[in-house]
């Protein structure tokens, strides 16, 4: 299983992606600018050895950790930040992403977000299991009312 974690700036909101209609349309100039601040720093983790890129065309999940004291939408950074981890080539193309989490963290420093993704072998199948932990350990739901069938 292969997987990572890295610290990035805050995305920008979906929001602020692009600017303009049809032809007009093109990167809004804080994502460009973040895109390139955030290319940077995952370029400086990578030749640091913090981090290696995920099987390619192979399921993946992510878990992004934001600022406690983050007041915005925190699902509308999501976006931003999955396409620059395919265009820096960390991760697969969205369309493999199996599914995430995300959460306010107190430990997460203000301006910053951490994001693990770890590949996923098997996909689906492979989720269920993790899903079946996860709710036996915070004991919402007993083992039984999980299914590979459901």
């Amino acid at each position: 299983m292969t997987e990572f974690t890295i610290t990035l700036p805050m995305p920008p909101s979906v929001n602020q992606l692009y600017t303009g209609m049809g032809k007009n349309r093109r990167k809004h100039p804080n994502y460009s600018a973040w895109c390139n601040e955030a290319g940077w720093r995952m370029n400086e983790q990578k030749s640091a050895g913090a981090f290696g890129s995920l099987l390619p065309d192979v399921w993946y999940w992510t878990d992004v950790s934001l600022p406690e004291n983050h007041l915005g939408d925190s699902d509308n950074r999501l976006k931003a930040l999955h396409d620059l981890l395919h265009e820096m080539g960390a991760t697969p193309d969205d369309k493999w992403l199996l599914g995430g989490t995300f959460m306010r963290c107190p430990d997460v420093v203000s301006g910053t977000c951490v994001v693990h993704a770890v590949s996923v072998p098997g996909g689906a199948k492979a989720q269920m299991d993790q899903l079946r932990f996860l709710a036996e350990r915070f004991g919402r739901v007993s083992a039984g009312h999980l299914s590979a069938e459901a």
